[in-house]
């Protein structure tokens, strides 16, 4: 799996480990959007449209809440993610990062989990 990373305008690639793309819940053949900022790298899947900068405004929230809601830790809100979640109907929260009702939905989630409010 290679990457491409924009970089003063210019494209790069960057090969990122099988292991690595399967702990974040990514598919083999997905493509992949890296952000870094602050040090920190987030991967998210690369949207439909890319001039949708709404929805890719959303996924960024959440994944900031849900970092929130596991208190900054990144591998257990990475893990979070990648597993199904039995208040999305058995879903992965990975999974639901291509729609904004599916969004709002997940966003509904960690906010209700942030305050205790689901069994």
């Amino acid at each position: 799996m290679r990457t491409k990373i924009e970089s003063d305008g210019e494209d790069f690639f960057v090969p990122i480990p099988a292991e690595i793309m399967d702990m974040a819940g990514f598919e083999p053949d997905q493509n992949l959007e890296i952000t870094v900022s602050e040090g920190t790298i987030v991967l998210e899947a690369v949207i439909e449209d890319p001039s949708d900068s709404h929805l890719k405004r959303l996924i960024s929230l959440v994944h900031a809440e849900a970092l929130e809601l596991f208190e900054g830790d990144v591998v257990a809100k990475n893990r979070w993610m990648t597993v199904p979640q039995a208040p999305l109907s058995g879903r992965k929260p990975s999974e639901m990062l291509r729609s904004e009702p599916d969004i709002d939905a997940l966003r509904l989630l960690i906010g209700r989990l942030e305050h205790g409010s689901i069994p």
